[in-house]
Parts: structure tokens; C-alpha cells; sequence
């Protein structure tokens, strides 16, 4: 008989299944013998401290509801009639509204029409324009026609990025808008081939009135009149498909986050109306994306304010937005942070009467403690949202007059929601510790259409998944949530991430350019900027610029910021890593020096 001892060293797995960090290692002693192994005698080592693991869940404060968005849609226009669902404060002209019986009716034409026009169950249907009253019809049409709304959000002018999506989601319908006076037109009509020969590949409904020669299309307001009041609307399900949130990929293609009609009414709190104490809210965002969806307020039976979204892209736009918050009488507001920057810029130019917004939510970058001066004078709270196009919410901060706020703390998670932070390796590390945001919830999108790779890499092989934001932070021991940064080199213009290797892809057609970096430099109102950094012998910035205006969608985008530029800079050589790539660190700094944007 022989006897052997060994050590078994146990390596954590890369699918995340170990929720230990690291590695343990187990020492066992075994006697084996001719028929088998006799006793084994196992001890194991482990440093793994549980409760000192960064984790946070914050349980559900009210039972969910398993319904779809249209059943809330016909629930609120039977309990709400007459309340205006949707208010539409133009720039300039009357003010616009529909109540929520006039939405379902209208809403409900749509989708009859799109029934008769062969549109079947769970089919993407394409949605595209500015915020708009008919826009909201629209989205609410397909939605109670059984089909899944697309949001389409174009950033080039021959809107290349479109079709890819239009082709990848099999969409054949497109709602859109052509524009006042026809501005969006010419991007519009190149969703079609310029043969006349070639037939139409797409049916298109009009948001508005147009001119167009090139495409064939229907009015919205035409629907009515065509529409068979008879046919009969579809059952939809809670786990049915039905919003999808375009997002640029890290290759610049777009990403397709789908959203089932159940995670979305619960993320959303839907619950039963209270006639007694509904909200009006103000958002500033376009619809297209999840932070300015038409569902915020609707679903709850509250009243949704906007205005046209280039609005508060310029500072002196907030006089105005203050006014409109004013007359509308809002109680709460979602507004992106240079906003709320140029609200405290401009608050000894606005009239102070002792009106307050009961809260101002805002998201979308890393805030510091200058933003809580709008407490007290425009607001009683102010709340930091944090969220994604894949996530929705989740985590939110509440400050009173006189809060101190600590840069990027967002609070805890959201009612529902599980959060944990990993290391590179994807184990849990200690509470305090910094390392990547991973986040668990009904919430959570239910998968990248047509790309498993990426959903695949985006989402843990845990039961349930884990969704790996991309974030980097950490939890305190008081159960709050701190944002330090991303993972990947994304730009946070405003509210908009621009993707620096999608610029880079357009840049590298132009002839004469040997190298290019899209990188992030500091800006006071809108967080980040881009800067192009390029190596060329003979092309000036202002060559550069002009290529990227032939080719990006600027002020005409539903966010009034696209994917443009804001500064060019040439260099003869760009510094670079032992490894031979670019050391974007030392880029960016230089471009930030060049450009003064820093104490030099």
C-alpha cells in the first residue's frame, strides 16, 4: 500500500461561478490501495470573509405587477380621461397637448392601421424624430399594435448607421419625421437607394407634412381615415419584446438593447393611479432614449411636459425652460447636469418668485458637490440618478438644502436591484475597494437583438446574470454606491457618450491622415469634449473639420450634439507605450494643454 500526499490548488473560474475572491487552497491526505481509494482527509483554507464582500441589494418597497405597457395605456384612459397626458411647449408656437383618451384613441388607430398594413405580432417597427406629439402617438400605436418600437437616433448625414439597424432588426415600417420645413428630409430620403429604378424597401409614415418626391408615404394624421376600426388588437404578453434602445457599439456599430414590457413597468413603478396626488414632470431628454422615454410619466397616469430637446443645448435656453417649468406648474424635472450648471450660472438673471420644483433628477456623467447650489433656490431635493441603456435605473442619491455631495457617490440601488463590484478576474471584492460595477435586477434588458456575442460578453454565465456595466466604482459601508469612471475610453458630452473608435473609423478614410485618436478633453458646461488628434504632413484642423460637417448629423440631431467634433489638433508624432500603441494618458493631456484647458 502506498501513500500520497498532495496540495490542490482551486483557481477561481472565468464564468464567475466562485463567488470567493481568487483562489483557495485545500490540502488533503488520501491512502490509496488496490481496490480504490480508502479515507481522505481534506482541509480547506479560506480567506473568504462574506459579509465583508461588496454587495448591496435594496428588496422591492411594493409588489410588482405582471402587466404590459398597454394595459396601462387603456387602464389610464379609462381612470384619467381628461387629464393631459402630454403637453408640447414649442420654441416657438401654441402650446400642444392630448389627454389620455384622445392618446388611446389616436394610438389605437395606429395600430389598427399597422395590423391592415400586415404588421404581425413581435415585429420591430422603426421610430424616428424630434419630440413631438405625433411621435408619442406613434410609439404608442406600435406598441398596442403587438410590434416592438425601434428608436432610431441618426448621427450621419447619409444615415449609414440607420440602415445597419434597419437591416439587422428585418424592420420594414419606419415612422419619421422629415423635419420643419423639410430639414431631416434629406436624411430621411437616404435610407433609400438614389435608383428610382430599385423599389422602395421600406413603408414610411410621416410624423408631419412633406414635400418629398423621392419616397411614397402616409401621413399620421391621414390614419384615421384609413384605418379599419373593426380589426381587432392583439394579445401581448408580459415577457414580449417591446422597446428597443439604440446605442453605439465599441466598434462604433450600434447595439440593440431590448426591453420586455414587464421590466419596464416595474422599473418604472407603475402601479394604481392616485387621482388625488399625480405629478406633471418636465424632461428635457429625447424619447428615443431610455432616460426620456414617453413611458416616465405616462404609465402612472401623470402629466409629461417637454419641449424641443436642442433647447437647453445652448446656455441661454434655460430662461426659457425655467419659464415653461413655471406655466406648467411642474413638480419635478428631469434635467441634464449642464443645465443645471447654467440654471446656478444664470440664477441671479432669473426673478426669484418662491417657485421651487419639488425635485430635479438628473444622470448621465460624474458629478460634484458645485450642483447642489440648485437646492434651496430652484429645487428642494435634488436627486443623482445613475442608469444605462441596458440597466434603466439603478441607484439613486437624494440631497436636502445644505447636503454635502462626494463626486460620483449615486447612492443606494435603486428598490430591486443587486449590486456588486469585481475585480479583473470577475471576483467580489471587499466593501471599499474599487473595481467593476456588475448589477442584477428584473430591470436589466433582456439581450442585444440579433449580436450573442455581445450579449454574451455583456451579461455573467450566473443564474441570474450578472450585467457588467463598464463602470468602475466601489461601495461604502454605508450601503451607497460611488461611480469613479469607465472602463473603456468613452466621451460624456452632456448626457451623450461618444464613442471615440467610431470617429476614428470615419477619419481614417481621409487621405493624407497617417494617424488618428479621438480623445476626451475637460469642458466646464458639458463635462467632456471631443478632440480629434491626427498625424498628417499637410492637412490643417480645419480640413479635418470640414470632413467630419460633410459627414456627422451636428445640430439637426434629435439631442441637438451628435457625434461632432469640437476641436482638431495636428501633431508630428503622438506619444506612445512601451507596447507600441498610443499612450492615450499622455494624448490627452497634451491636447488639453494645447487647447488651455488646463492650468498649464
Amino acid at each position: 500500500m502506498a501513500e500520497v500526499f498532495g496540495a490542490c490548488h482551486i483557481s477561481h473560474r472565468k464564468d464567475n461561478a466562485n463567488p470567493c475572491p481568487k483562489s483557495q487552497t485545500a490540502k488533503f491526505t488520501f491512502n490509496r490501495t488496490t481496490r480504490g481509494c480508502g479515507p481522505i482527509e481534506f482541509r480547506l483554507a479560506s480567506k473568504c470573509n462574506m459579509s465583508a464582500l461588496s454587495y448591496l441589494h435594496h428588496p422591492p418597497t411594493v409588489p410588482r405587477q405582471y402587466v404590459t405597457i398597454n394595459d396601462l395605456i387603456k387602464k389610464n384612459a379609462a381612470l384619467v380621461p381628461n387629464t393631459e397626458a402630454f403637453v408640447y411647449r414649442p420654441v416657438h408656437g401654441p402650446r400642444q397637448s392630448i389627454t389620455y383618451a384622445d392618446l388611446y384613441d389616436r394610438a389605437r388607430g395606429v395600430a389598427q392601421f399597422l395590423l391592415a398594413s400586415g404588421v404581425q405580432r413581435q415585429d420591430r417597427v422603426g421610430l424616428f424624430g424630434p419630440n413631438t406629439l405625433s411621435r408619442v402617438v406613434a410609439e404608442f400605436g406600435i406598441l398596442l399594435s403587438g410590434a416592438v418600437v425601434l428608436q432610431l437616433n441618426i448621427e450621419f448625414k447619409n444615415a449609414s448607421d440607420a440602415v445597419d439597424i434597419l437591416d439587422k432588426s428585418d424592420c420594414h415600417v419606419l415612422f419619421t419625421d422629415p423635419g420643419i420645413n423639410d430639414s431631416l428630409l434629406p436624411i430621411v430620403e437616404s435610407l433609400e437607394t438614389a435608383d428610382e429604378n430599385v423599389q422602395q424597401r421600406r413603408k414610411y409614415i410621416f410624423l408631419r407634412e412633406s414635400n418629398s418626391s423621392k419616397l411614397v408615404f402616409t401621413v399620421i394624421d391621414d390614419i384615421p381615415k384609413q384605418a379599419d376600426v373593426r380589426t381587432v388588437l392583439p394579445e401581448v404578453y408580459p415577457e414580449d419584446d417591446a422597446l428597443v434602445f439604440t446605442t453605439s457599439g465599441s466598434t462604433g456599430k450600434p447595439k440593440m438593447a431590448v426591453h420586455g414590457h414587464f421590466s419596464l413597468t416595474s422599473a418604472l413603478g407603475a402601479r394604481k393611479v392616485n387621482t388625488c396626488q399625480r405629478s406633471i414632470l418636465y424632461n428635457d431628454r429625447p424619447f428615443c432614449w431610455i432616460g426620456g422615454t414617453v413611458m416616465m410619466a405616462s404609465l402612472l397616469g401623470n402629466t409629461h411636459i417637454f419641449t424641443d430637446s436642442t433647447l437647453g443645448t445652448t446656455g441661454r435656453g434655460i430662461k426659457k425652460i425655467w419659464t415653461i417649468l413655471k406655466e406648467e406648474s411642474v413638480t419635478y424635472a428631469f434635467i441634464l447636469p449642464y443645465c443645471i450648471r447654467d440654471l446656478i450660472t444664470e440664477k441671479d438673471s432669473i426673478p426669484d418668485d418662491g417657485y421651487r420644483l419639488e425635485r430635479i433628477t438628473t444622470s448621465g456623467q460624474i458629478i460634484d458637490n458645485f450642483f447642489t447650489q440648485v437646492v434651496g433656490r430652484f429645487c428642494k431635493k435634488l436627486i443623482i440618478g445613475y442608469g444605462s441603456s441596458e440597466a434603466g435605473g439603478m441607484a439613486f442619491s437624494e440631497l436636502n438644502e445644505g447636503d454635502v455631495l462626494e463626486t460620483g457617490r449615486v447612492g443606494p440601488p435603486v428598490p430591486g436591484v443587486e449590486v456588486r463590484i469585481v475585480d479583473e478576474d470577475g471576483c467580489p471584492v471587499t466593501t471599499g475597494q474599487q473595481g467593476n460595477i456588475q448589477v442584477r435586477s428584473t430591470f436589466l434588458m433582456k439581450r442585444y437583438h440579433a449580436d450573442t456575442t455581445m450579449t454574451d460578453a455583456v451579461f455573467t454565465s450566473d443564474r441570474p446574470p450578472w450585467l457588467k456595466t463598464g463602470d468602475v466604482g466601489l461601495l461604502t459601508s454605508s450601503g451607497d454606491i460611488i461611480v469613479r469612471g469607465r472602463m473603456t475610453e468613452n466621451i460624456s458630452r452632456g448626457g451623450r457618450k461618444i464613442l471615440p473608435n467610431a470617429v476614428d473609423d470615419v477619419l481614417k478614410k481621409v487621405v493624407g491622415i497617417n494617424q488618428v485618436a479621438t480623445v476626451a478633453v475637460p469642458d466646464t458646461r458639458m463635462y467632456e469634449e471631443a478632440c480629434v488628434c491626427y498625424v498628417a504632413s499637410d492637412l490643417t484642423p480645419k480640413h479635418v473639420q470640414s470632413y467630419c460637417e460633410n459627414h456627422y448629423v451636428d445640430k439637426d440631431s434629435l439631442d441637438g450634439m451628435g457625434y461632432m467634433p469640437k476641436y482638431f489638433l495636428r501633431f508630428d508624432e503622438f506619444p506612445f507605450l512601451h507596447t507600441g500603441k498610443t499612450d492615450k494618458v499622455k494624448l490627452k493631456n497634451e491636447a488639453a494643454r494645447r487647447l488651455k484647458l488646463v492650468e498649464q
